[in-house]
């Protein structure tokens, strides 16, 4: 078990004007794996998931890797801290690709960047300590979370029910398929965890040896579609089949949902209904509405109030 670990995010600037003009210039039909709303990060996510970091797991880290669009530097960072660094998410991939799961795929390329590695999308959220015996069991080896969310993992388990109206923007009949394509057995795994993820530098180049072609054609996705292959659940189910990864219950994640309907009315009940949960998430499913859901918003600021050490102080937040 190591003594301190990396942290890398992934991180969208839907504002960039780059970025937006790759993505229009790819876009050949509007669906919900394309929408810009689904890139938005208005709600400042990262910037409560760095104070969640700092209150919950500061003394573990070694350094922040932001990996983001074009190198976009995030309004609330401070860009003096030598424990906080940038990384040009198309200088990585040597590419373009506006699919999350293409760019996991290449997290480990990172320079400099530790054996293991601590994974967060910028919507993930810690709400109580967490430690290195909560990431790695007694023999070393990593500790990955199922999803708590009932009704997620009823959804996993019936997909058939969500996919002819495409609610998860393909997520769960990729899903499937590239389960198909690991052939490991016959009944479909508990989908992971909405948390962060713990990554092996040297499992990955292993894994990826092993699934050349899948991921050569993951490298060359430009958006998520039911082709896509998920590369962090084949990762984790490829090394929990082959007892190299505790794939386990134990945690909860709060999630917290941004939609075109109704969004307030289920956060609150959402919150109010949620205990004992370890982490947060915010879950983004909107098509058309581009203003962020005002109940999560309130319930981030009034958790996560203290500003964390990577924020800059120059600027009101």
């Amino acid at each position: 078990m190591p003594k301190k670990i990396d942290v890398v995010y992934t991180w969208v600037d839907h504002e960039n004007k780059a970025w937006q003009k790759e993505k229009d210039q790819h876009i050949k039909k509007k669906s919900a794996a394309n929408n810009t709303a689904r890139f938005d990060s208005s709600l400042n996510e990262l910037k409560y998931s760095l104070r969640s970091l700092d209150l919950y797991f500061s003394e573990y880290i070694y350094k922040i890797y932001l990996v983001t669009n074009h190198g976009s530097i995030p309004d609330f960072v401070d860009q003096s801290r030598a424990d906080l660094v940038i990384i040009n998410a198309n200088e990585l991939l040597k590419g373009i690709s506006f699919c999350s799961c293409t760019f996991e795929s290449v997290l480990h390329e990172i320079p400099g960047l530790t054996e293991d590695f601590l994974y967060f999308n910028d919507d993930m959220l810690l709400t109580a300590p967490l430690s290195l015996k909560d990431l790695f069991d007694t023999t070393g080896k990593p500790i990955w979370y199922q999803e708590s969310d009932k009704l997620l993992r009823f959804i996993s388990s019936n997909s058939y029910l969500i996919n002819p109206f495409n609610l998860d923007g393909q997520v769960s009949k990729a899903r499937e398929n590239t389960f198909q394509q690991l052939g490991l057995t016959k009944k479909m795994p508990p989908p992971i965890g909405h948390s962060p993820r713990t990554l092996n530098k040297t499992y990955i180049k292993k894994f990826i040896g092993l699934h050349t072609e899948a991921i050569g054609m993951l490298r060359n996705t430009l958006f998520r579609s039911e082709d896509t292959f998920c590369f962090l659940d084949a990762y984790c189910y490829y090394f929990s089949h082959h007892k190299m990864l505790n794939f386990v219950k134990e945690k909860k994640t709060l999630i917290l949902i941004q939609s075109d309907y109704f969004s307030r009315i289920i956060n609150k009940l959402r919150i109010f209904l949620a205990f004992d949960f370890s982490f947060i998430c915010v879950a983004d499913l909107r098509n058309e509405n581009k203003q962020p859901c005002p109940e999560v918003s309130k319930y981030l600021e009034k958790t996560f109030p203290k500003p964390s050490r990577w924020e800059s102080t120059d600027r009101k937040i």
